[in-house]
């Protein structure tokens, strides 16, 4: 049988499990499950020297840092016109 992907799976209880969340670093797949976006565009990000990976053999695996930085990052770029008291026209 198929998935849906609107079914409840193993995977997205993993996400939410609290014992999971005690990692150092996640794998492709699982950064992209938690960012929702495709493995593709996070293996683009590091390629492209934008997303930092620590390669363990054949593994690329992102640090937690790495990932909560990235989220950190575009929560302050969307909230700095707010703090800037709104737009730069005079």
């Amino acid at each position: 049988m198929h998935r849906h992907r609107s079914a409840p799976t193993e995977e997205s209880v993993a996400q939410v499990n609290p014992e999971a969340d005690d990692r150092l670093a996640f794998s492709v797949a699982e950064a992209a499950r938690r960012l929702d976006v495709s493995p593709m565009t996070l293996y683009r990000e590091i390629a492209a020297g934008r997303l930092a990976a620590i390669r363990i053999r054949d593994r690329l695996l992102i640090p937690r840092i790495v990932l909560e930085r990235l989220i950190d990052e575009a929560i302050d770029a969307a909230t700095e016109p707010m703090a800037r008291g709104g737009s730069d026209v005079a």
